[in-house]
């Protein structure tokens, strides 16, 4: 059964431990709040920074710019907890249930979600750079404006989110599950796709320069506008694809080879 906090013992806990992170550990005490049920709590702006929270129960959870850098979050229930401008820079996620959670402008710069429930999280304009997602749920998300820069997401399922806007550049997306997405004016230069799924994907005006999409699947792909010089496409299926056709070949945009598919 799970530990109950009542808010008096719940605010000696973080009183202890902000003494503790002020002092670098020589007083007060580490907040370890691991399987604690903290369902609804209010801990907006809360100070927890490399505290333990893991298995923690922090549904419905008001965590608006709390510090939870470096924080051991795996295996948390945080299911539409609102985490809104939060630090949570390299923290460990992995495990962790995050379905409709708030995240909008959350800094999860080199954080740990792999893997992770994220489906229908809002995310936008969050800082995700460098983060790990493998084969974390993020269908149906909103990341629109969000910094993935060089972020991870081998494996992952990104099924039917919207994608708009942005920064994918040198992301790994390797074999990652894209269908339906929106990815509008995204930037996706450098960004390894090789073997994605990426059928009836939205790719209007992206920038795919230098992208590797070897054996991607771009079938009834949008590609309208994109930006392909020097993208890899060698055993890509593009076929039905808009915006692409045999004069991208023909004019060596791309790399390609006899299995990059164009028709049937």
């Amino acid at each position: 059964m799970s530990q109950v906090l009542s808010p008096a013992q719940l605010r000696d806990v973080l009183k202890k431990h902000q003494l503790w992170v002020a002092s670098e550990g020589q007083e007060g005490e580490q907040a370890d709040l691991s399987g604690t049920n903290l369902n609804r709590a209010e801990l907006q702006n809360a100070m927890l920074q490399e505290a333990n929270l893991s298995e923690a129960i922090l549904s419905g959870a008001q965590l608006q710019g709390a510090n939870l850098c470096r924080a051991n979050i795996q295996r948390a229930r945080l299911l539409q907890a609102n985490l809104s401008d939060a630090n949570l820079e390299d923290a460990d996620l992995s495990g962790s249930f995050l379905q409709n959670a708030v995240l909008q402008k959350a800094n999860l710069k080199n954080a740990m979600v792999a893997p992770a429930e994220l489906g229908l999280a809002d995310l936008s304009g969050a800082n995700m750079e460098g983060a790990n997602f493998e084969r974390a749920d993020l269908q149906g998300c909103n990341l629109r404006g969000a910094n993935c820069k060089e972020a991870n997401f081998y494996r992952a399922n990104l099924q039917e989110s919207i994608l708009v806007k942005v920064n994918f550049e040198r992301a790994v997306l390797r074999t990652s599950d894209v269908r339906k997405c929106d990815f509008t004016d995204s930037n996706l230069n450098g960004a390894n796709l090789q073997s994605a799924k990426c059928q009836e994907a939205d790719l209007v005006k992206v920038d795919l320069r230098g992208a590797n999409m070897q054996k991607a699947k771009l079938f009834k792909a949008d590609m309208y506008k994109a930006q392909f010089e020097g993208a890899d496409v060698r055993g890509a299926d593009l076929r039905d694809v808009v915006g692409f056709s045999q004069k991208h070949l023909d004019m060596d945009l791309v790399t390609w080879d006899e299995k990059t598919k164009l028709r049937d």
